[in-house]
């Protein structure tokens, strides 16, 4: 049996940096439960007719047109993230953003870097629970993606 590769949730890392120079980057306290990276490709669809039998069933050709990728993170509220956050989703600028797959083996460990928005907030409380918060970034531009050496890496 060959045994998955895998890494534990809470080793998926989100940073947050400060923008700085040397940029310093950060772990939002905030995300603390859920966390999440998805890479999205936005097609141009068009159907492709049979010339010899216009009445048959046409397929779909599809097309990449634009690459983005959304970061969603949430868990109990930490207060002191609040400011930082405030001002982001205020802001009309771009905050430069790590999400890591983190490992003890450098060679393990995988980066997906670039400029993101915080496009959505919540705080949410319930009777008898902790506030809690979520999440999302949009990027803004090209993320690069950096892979260990025995994650596909040089």
């Amino acid at each position: 049996m060959a045994a998955v590769k895998h890494t534990r949730g809470v080793k998926l890392v989100v940073k947050v940096g400060d923008g700085a120079t040397p940029e310093v980057f950060t772990k939002l306290c905030t995300i603390n439960a859920e966390r999440g990276i998805t890479f999205n490709a936005q097609t141009n669809d068009q159907t492709v007719p049979d010339c010899d039998d216009p009445d048959q069933i046409a397929w779909l050709a599809r097309e990449k047109q634009t690459l983005s990728v959304d970061v969603t993170g949430g868990g109990m509220n930490h207060k002191t993230d609040n400011k930082i956050l405030w001002d982001w989703w205020k802001s009309p600028d771009a905050r430069n953003c790590q999400v890591i797959l983190d490992d003890d083996l450098p060679a393990n460990v995988i980066t997906y870097e670039g400029a993101f928005h915080l496009t959505q907030f919540d705080l949410t409380g319930n009777v008898g629970e902790k506030v809690s918060s979520t999440m999302t970034l949009s990027s803004d531009g090209e993320v690069q993606a950096t892979f260990g050496a025995n994650v596909g890496g040089a």
